[in-house]
């Protein structure tokens, strides 16, 4: 009796499958790539030699910082020269002469825009650097994932859904991600989608580069049958 029961049982949820009536909420999968947030390139303003970069490769830098000095001396010198004879005719004017050295001086100290680590040093003190590169700076928290996926998820994700990255070995483990951008245009040659995830990377556990999976969850259709099996009392 008990055998039989088992049976009919396992016959109904095989004939739901069968006729649709079965629809789990389902997720999708697509392969996807972990970029820094945003890389920034330092570059100086004005001309002036090289005085000083506190910073190299691999180092952390907060906002604000400073990571590279070019030589003040000679704005120095002639800002207290100015200085000394503003005052002497006169006391506004003083005041406008300090003001102007104080921000030449500013121009030529160098500070981090972000908090992040440095990528890559192009120069030592001693150069003569004007707009040129001195520092390439990474922003990693948090942190940057994009992805695409094919046309058929068009509508089926939004901004600010909430997904699950997967990052490549030897990253452990499953992170939670935001979506941030859908693209409006779709990549016809490819027939794909693409997406734009901002995942929180505090402790800077997970590095820039990866490659990684991210897994979309999509909700059960409205008004799809239940799948729980019938219970003996329903039969």
């Amino acid at each position: 009796m008990r055998k039989g029961r088992g049976l009919t049982i396992a016959t109904w949820v095989l004939m739901a499958v069968m006729l649709g009536w079965a629809r789990p909420a389902l997720s999708a999968e697509g392969n996807c790539l972990i970029h820094p947030f945003v890389i920034i390139t330092i570059t100086t303003p004005v001309g002036g030699l090289l005085e000083s970069v506190t910073v190299d490769r691999g180092d952390l830098v907060k906002e604000g910082q400073i990571v590279a000095t070019l030589d003040t001396s000679l704005e120095r010198a002639t800002g207290a020269v100015s200085h000394a004879q503003a005052e002497l005719s006169n006391r506004r004017l003083a005041d406008l002469e300090l003001q102007r050295t104080s921000a030449e001086v500013n121009m030529r100290t160098i500070r981090s825009p972000i908090n992040g680590v440095v990528v890559e040093r192009f120069m030592s003190p001693g150069e003569f650097p004007k707009q040129e590169r001195i520092l390439k700076l990474a922003q990693l928290h948090p942190l940057r994932v994009e992805a695409y996926v094919p046309i058929s998820m068009l509508g089926k994700i939004t901004v600010g859904m909430e997904v699950q990255v997967k990052p490549e070995e030897p990253v452990s483990g499953t992170y939670k991600a935001k979506v941030t951008v859908v693209d409006h245009v779709v990549d016809a040659g490819s027939g794909t989608l693409g997406i734009r995830m901002e995942l929180p990377n505090p402790d800077l556990k997970i590095p820039a580069g990866l490659k990684c999976t991210v897994r979309f969850p999509q909700k059960q259709e409205k008004g799809a049958p239940s799948t729980e099996t019938p219970t003996n009392k329903d039969r």
